[in-house]
Parts: structure tokens; sequence; C-alpha cells
């Protein structure tokens, strides 16, 4: 009897386990790993295919690709690397449908501008090269956001602006300027273009290449200018956060790592690590909204109207929502850090890029599905069945027992431990793999011909061109950027940095810049800036060259 009894408490104590999630995974979706590298730009959803790109710095034998993918079966259809690009590639696809003009036809393609300077024209049908252009290169090549006029695609370079037929791709139009421009999309009006730059200048460049400029603050244009009834709004970031302007005068001052502005209507949408904010501009533009939220990437239309913000946060996923009310974060199965925004389909898909280079697709709109939402009752339904279940068994088994029926007390007692393992299980299964994955050892990076003291420290490498430098014994370090400045200066190798959206960039070590300068830690490359790389106390962390 007592026996009995324990077992019989042990079990109601099992009610108390929180049972299995693993049927809130989505089974209309799938996703895949990129392997080599971000997803920083928004993947494009064309029919039946989602096209993507890859972004990093590049060494070895990785490269950014181009991907294909069926939408519905996540079968790659077809991809394009790029040999020669070895910088982070920030500018998003541009879809081009078929169409002609007076310098010629062209078919359906995707184009694509790259940090080596060049644009490259793919057949949207199996991905072979159309045709490619070369622009300057100056560290980086192709950054912004290129535009469509007419029969020709409007790329802003490092240090100008060129246009390109669609046909063939012949140079129709170049523009030389004095300052360089990084991430500095442009915007295609009547009046020609605009294009801004790291100087806070903003250019306006007529068809025929005519120049004409202001110069909107001391900071840093790096996104497409917004054409507004009111002027010209842009988001300018500065060294103490960032400033909206409308027209040259300033609307608001705002917080730091200003993300892409989105104009929709007569509304501009905008955003930095603190705020999403709204401005209206269909009479004079004025703040509308504001709301909390932690973002700095694509800001994107969904086509019902929802706003969606990427969460450049380690808990990643995307905000939806209107600034001046909540913010609903929507998270994939696989969370961490977001730039890209969304790709939306015609029929409610739904596709996703995190900075993992995960990739993941829904085949109809996830965050609002209404059979998404009858799903998870029916999942809720089925959890409580399963404890009324249980219960039943338990009260069952304990009238057995007062009856002194130990065969049929001992019966249910086995059914209700098959019904927990039963309900369980996905969850034992879940947590099994998960330990199991942690049991692997990473590659490490560890050379036997460092003393043995620095052993269980953080050890610093910098192969530079005329030898590589080594330090180690450090402690307490957190993150890659701090280590990196502290290693740096024991060593007295100088370091500069550039401030980018992405976070802070080593542009050269004792002077050599290279292609860029990329680290690892342990062997592995980071899915994170410097900035946010964590380091364990065992940490080796190697920068070289990209």
């Amino acid at each position: 009897m007592m026996k009995r009894s324990i077992i019989l408490v042990g079990l109601l104590f099992c009610l108390l386990i929180p049972l299995s999630t693993g049927a809130t995974e989505e089974s209309n979706s799938w996703d895949v790993d990129l392997d080599n590298g971000y997803i920083s730009t928004k993947p494009i959803i064309i029919e039946d295919q989602v096209i993507v790109r890859t972004s990093g710095f590049w060494t070895g034998e990785d490269r950014p690709h181009v991907y294909s993918y069926d939408l519905h079966e996540g079968t790659q259809n077809w991809k394009y690397r790029s040999n020669t690009s070895t910088q982070h590639d920030m500018s998003p696809l541009l879809h081009v449908e078929a169409g002609s003009g007076e310098c010629g036809n062209w078919d359906e393609m995707i184009l694509v501008g790259w940090t080596d300077g060049k644009v490259t024209a793919l057949d949207i049908s199996d991905g072979s090269l159309v045709w490619s252009a070369q622009t300057e290169v100056i560290t980086w090549g192709v950054t912004g956001a290129m535009a469509l006029d007419s029969d020709v695609v409007v790329v802003p370079t490092r240090k100008g602006l060129s246009t390109f037929c669609l046909d063939g791709g012949d140079l129709e139009l170049r523009v030389d300027l004095s300052e360089l421009g990084w991430r500095n999309g442009v915007t295609v009006s009547q009046v020609g273009y605009y294009l801004g730059n790291e100087d806070g200048v903003l250019n306006t460049i007529s068809r025929q290449g005519e120049i004409s400029n202001t110069s909107i603050g001391d900071g840093k244009i790096r996104h497409a200018p917004i054409e507004t009834t009111n002027g010209i709004l842009i988001h300018l970031q500065t060294s103490t956060g960032s400033e909206i302007y409308v027209n040259n005068e300033l609307l608001s001052v705002e917080g730091y790592s200003p993300a892409i502005p989105l104009k929709v209507g007569k509304m501009v949408f905008l955003a930095t690590s603190s705020h999403v904010i709204s401005v209206d501009c269909e009479i004079n533009c004025s703040i509308e909204g504001r709301t909390n939220y932690h973002t700095n990437g694509e800001i994107v239309l969904q086509p019902d109207g929802q706003i969606w913000f990427p969460n450049n946060s380690p808990e990643g996923g995307w905000g939806t929502g209107l600034p001046g009310s909540e913010i609903t974060t929507f998270h994939t199965l696989l969370g961490t850090y977001t730039t890209a925004g969304p790709g939306f389909g015609t029929n409610g898909e739904l596709a996703l890029g995190n900075d993992n280079g995960v990739l993941t697709v829904f085949s109809s709109n996830a965050a609002s599905d209404s059979s998404d939402v009858e799903k998870s009752k029916t999942e809720e339904s089925n959890l409580y069945l399963n404890q009324a279940l249980i219960l039943l068994l338990c009260v069952a088994m304990f009238y057995f027992q007062i009856q002194k029926n130990n065969k049929m007390a001992t019966k249910v007692g086995l059914l209700i431990l098959l019904v927990i393992m039963i309900t369980i299980l996905p969850d034992i299964s879940n947590t099994w793999s998960k330990e199991i994955g942690a049991l692997e050892e990473p590659p490490g990076d560890w050379d036997d011909s460092w003393p043995d003291e620095w052993l269980g420290t953080q050890v610093m490498v910098f192969e530079l061109p005329d030898g590589e430098l080594v330090v180690g014994g450090f402690a307490d370090f957190e993150n890659v950027e701090d280590f990196t400045d502290a290693a740096a200066a024991q060593l007295e190798v100088t370091v500069a940095k550039e401030s980018y959206d992405i976070g802070d960039l080593v542009t050269s070590f004792n002077g050599y810049e290279a292609d860029g300068w990329e680290f690892t830690i342990d062997g592995k490359r980071s899915s994170v800036g410097m900035t946010e790389a964590e380091l364990a106390e065992d940490s080796v962390v190697r920068w070289s060259p990209a």
C-alpha cells in the first residue's frame, strides 16, 4: 500500500511537468541554413521561387551567393557565386520584369550589386549571368539600394553614380562625386536622382549628369533620400545619435543607428535603436507616432498595411505594427539578430532571413493566418485533454487502492505511466538532441607552440602581412572589440575603425587595409559583429585579412 501511494504521489507530480511543445512548430514552413554568411537584405518572392543573397566578410573558399529556392518545397533551383567579392554585400536584390526601351529589350532578371564594384544581371529562371558591369572600388564597391529608371538601372557607387542599359549593361551615364558613400541608396525623381554620402551631403543629379548639392548636417546619409511633397526627408546618422531633416530643416533629434526608412503614400516610417517612428507628410511633415522598439535594418510594408521592423537584438524576430501603438514581435524557432526585412508573396507567403544565414519560409502568413490560430487552439485543447486523462486515471488508481484491488491499481498505474511517456516524449527527444549537440567539441584554434601558461586564458592573434603577432594570458574580456583593443595596445598594433549600421568595423591594423579584416573565435566565424561577439575565458580570437 505504501509503495503504491508513493507511486501515486510521484505520478501526481508528473502532472506539473510542462508537456510537449514540439507540436507548436509550424508544419507549413521550411528553413535552410545557407552556412556561409549572413542574410542582411530581404529575400524576395517571385511567383514560385524565393531569391536571397548572403553577406559577410569572405576568406578562404567561402564567397557570397545568390540562391533561388522553390517557394513551397524548399528545394534549391539555382545559385550564383561571386568569386571576387570579399566585403559585406548590403545592396538589396532588384527584380526587373521583361520590357523594352530606347536602349533595347530585356528579359525578366535579378540585378545584384556587389562590394567588388560589379553589377550583375542574372536570368531569373536558372541564375545564369546575362551581363555584368564594373564600377569603382574604394575598399567597398556597391552597397546601397539601386533603382530603375525606365530602361536603365541607376547604381549608387562608392564615389559617384552610374546608369546601365537593362539590355546588355552598357554604360549610359557616369557622374563622379568628391565624397564617399556607404549604403547610400539612390532615389529616382522627376528632376533626376537623389544621392547622399558619408559627409552628410545630399546630391541632386540630372539625367544629363549635372550636379547640385546641399549639406544636410554633420553626419552620414546611409539610405535612399525620401521624396515628399514638403521636400526631401533625410535621417542623418550622427556621432550622438541621429536627426531627421525635411527640406534641410531639423524635424526631430532621435537615437542611434537609424534604420532604412520606408515611404508609404504620405507616411514615412523610420526607426533607431530606441524607437520606431512615423512621420505624416500630407500637409507639413510632423511626427505622428512613436513606440519604444530596437531595430536597425530594413523597414518593410506588408501588403495588408502592417509595417515590419527587424529586431536587431540577441532575441531577434520581427516587430509588426504601427508606431504609436503596441509593436508585436514575431519569432521563428531559430531566433537571433535580424537586419533583413521580410519578403512577401502574393498569396500570403512569408520569407524571413536572419544574421545567422538561416532562411525560413512560411507558405501562408505566419503572423496573422487564422488557420495557425485554429491549429494553436487545437494543440492547446489536446494538451488539456491529456492532462485530464492522466488526472482521471490517477483518481481511478486511488479508488482501486482504497478498494484494495491491487491488481487493477497496478494496471491503471502502468497505463498512467504509458500516457505520461507518450505525452512528454517529444520534449525528451528535443532535450536529448540538444544535449548530444552540446557534447560536440568546437574546432578550437590552439597552437601547441604557445606557452603552456596561456592554456585556459584568452589569446589574440593578428595575421599581419609582415608576420603573425600573438599574445595570451588575458581574462575577463566579454567581447571581441574590447579584447582586440587591449591586445593591440599591448602589442603596439594600431587599430583603425569605422562605424557602420552593422556596427564598428576594423579597417586596418598597423595601416594595412587589405580588402578588409575578419575575425574568428576558436576557429569559427562569428554571426555577429565584434561588439556583440561574446568570449569564453579560454577563447582564441584570430584576425586575418579578408
